[in-house]
């Protein structure tokens, strides 16, 4: 072909949609990818990030769902884990933060392991019980981080 002709020829490519699983690596398999990412963040403050599998599983299949694709991955996540980034840094006694399928649904809130003796196996095998209140682990709520008390003072007392 003559080269003269070679950029001026429209070039078409087909490619093909990422499915669920292609999402779940880009949330895993790079050098920073979003896990890896939030868990950097919060180890900034001492804590674990634990997503499970059906969590990363539940982010993805939201994704594909709305068809934003990987860009989607991100604003997924972080609408799921704004609150509980606000709340970790004011708990000092929460050492993990444990994100799954419900708390992606949007179920309930992820969960702070508080308890010292609480590992990630340990809640699960509590939950895998049944057991739905489980000592040592809350839900990340805004309400329970305590409000510094406020304290209005006259600017006569000021002066």
């Amino acid at each position: 072909m003559i080269p003269e002709f070679v950029g001026r020829f429209p070039v078409v490519v087909s490619t093909r949609g990422l499915d669920v699983e292609n999402l779940i690596d880009i949330l895993t398999v790079p050098k920073n990818s979003l896990v890896k990412q939030y868990k950097y963040l919060f180890a900034m403050n001492n804590v674990d990030f634990h997503v499970t599998e059906c969590g990363l599983i539940e982010i993805s299949k939201t994704a594909f769902s709305r068809g934003t694709g990987a860009r989607g991955l991100r604003s997924i996540t972080e609408n799921v884990l704004m609150e509980t980034m606000f709340v970790v840094p004011s708990l000092p006694d929460v050492h993990t933060v444990y994100l799954d399928a419900a708390a992606v649904r949007g179920e309930r809130k992820p969960i702070l392991l508080q308890d010292p003796e609480m590992t990630v196996e340990k809640y699960e095998a509590l939950v895998k019980q049944g057991m739905s209140n489980v000592d040592g682990a809350i839900p990340a709520d805004i309400d329970q981080v305590e409000q510094p008390d406020l304290v209005e003072t006259d600017s006569e007392e000021a002066a």
